[in-house]
């Protein structure tokens, strides 16, 4: 990945901007420009000055690894037993700074605190949030290389558990077997934590597995994804155990359905509440629209949800290069619940499917 070129587009936005300094502290933001995989508990800083000077803050134990396998030469350490990590920023705060780029939704207000502190008088913190995410909206050719094999992991392994849907196995066992399947068929590890839902823990929803025992009867959604070379995947599938009745079946083609207008929609050009609408309108047309109650997708990137999203009022153009997932959903109390996840590829003439696990109920 070229990281170098990263923090100089992040560099000259910064410019147009007339910020003197920049702290990132979003481990997504942080592992695009800098390339070095930590784990996801670990804090880590990055400063990127005007001139696109980057100074990368880590713990001390994680120091020389940073040194060896970081492309950044200036790599300092905090110690792991102080309280405040953020003292280690005082150096860069040195000389005249009037403007500070910072995430503010990954900051606490202790942190801003501190930093306003020691920053002293008369410097303005500007959120960034925005211009980190112009740059990770277009994935370049070997990102979306890693994002196919992310995909890939994800399919196989989705068709892999579908084989063990059957009365009498708890959904957190398939949810934990799921995780180690995705190592073993050699992603990092999952891009969220897996959750599988059944019955009615999948239309309340309930975005977590349980100790709940599959029953015959029920619908199962099963919602997934991998991280190869740190980029993400997600898949979302149905299944029935066992027999279910044609009403769970309409459910599941109704949101089928959707899901198949809005990838039809997915094409440069369009924006994004329209891919939105397509889905809707298939579920309000069988009068169940309140029974779809979120967005139609979201971006896929380093982070597992990111720009940009497809929602209704949202009016982003798609273009070459977007990697979104398009996944209605219908959650009907006392039936059960359906969704089909895929993640799909803007293409310069439409779009390509990048997941392709099978899509039958059973």
């Amino acid at each position: 990945m070229d990281c170098t070129g990263r923090v100089d587009a992040f560099a000259a936005k910064m410019g147009k901007y007339d910020l003197d300094l920049a702290l990132l502290f979003d481990r997504d933001d942080i592992r695009y420009f800098t390339g070095f995989r930590l784990n996801r508990v670990v804090s880590s800083i990055l400063a990127v000055s005007r001139d696109g000077d980057p100074t990368y803050i880590v713990a001390q134990l994680d120091l020389k690894r940073a040194k060896r396998d970081c492309w950044i030469e200036q790599v300092i350490p905090f110690p792991e037993d102080t309280p405040n990590y953020l003292a280690a920023l005082t150096p860069l705060f040195r000389g005249t700074l009037r403007r500070i780029g910072v995430e503010k939704d990954t900051l606490t207000l202790a942190q801003m605190e501190y930093m306003m502190e020691i920053a002293g008088v008369g410097v303005e913190f500007v959120d960034v949030r925005a211009l980190t995410a112009q740059l990770r909206i277009i994935k370049s050719e070997e990102e979306i290389a890693c994002i196919r094999r992310a995909a890939d992991v994800a399919s196989r392994v989705m068709n892999k558990v579908r084989q063990e849907i059957r009365p009498g196995v708890r959904e957190g066992e398939l949810a934990s077997w799921t995780s180690y399947l995705m190592v073993k068929e050699g992603a990092e590890g999952p891009s969220f934590e897996p959750f599988m839902m059944s019955g009615e823990n999948a239309w309340l929803p309930q975005r977590v597995a349980s100790q709940k025992v599959l029953q015959e009867g029920e619908l199962v959604l099963l919602d997934m994804g991998a991280v190869c070379d740190g980029y993400c995947s997600d898949i979302t599938r149905t299944f029935a155990v066992g027999e279910i009745s044609q009403e769970q079946k309409r459910v599941f083609q109704i949101a089928w359905k959707a899901q198949q207008a809005a990838i039809g929609a997915v094409r440069p050009g369009v924006h994004a509440f329209e891919v939105d609408a397509a889905a809707r309108e298939i579920v309000e047309a069988e009068g169940l629209g309140v029974y779809f109650p979120h967005l139609t997708g979201h971006g896929v990137g380093v982070s597992v949800h990111e720009a940009p999203i497809l929602d209704k009022g949202v009016d982003t153009v798609l273009q070459p290069g977007m990697v979104v997932t398009v996944e209605p959903g219908v959650y009907l109390p006392g039936v059960g619940a359906a969704r089909v996840e895929d993640m799909v590829l803007v293409t310069t003439s439409g779009c390509e499917l990048l997941t392709n696990a099978t899509r039958d109920l059973v």
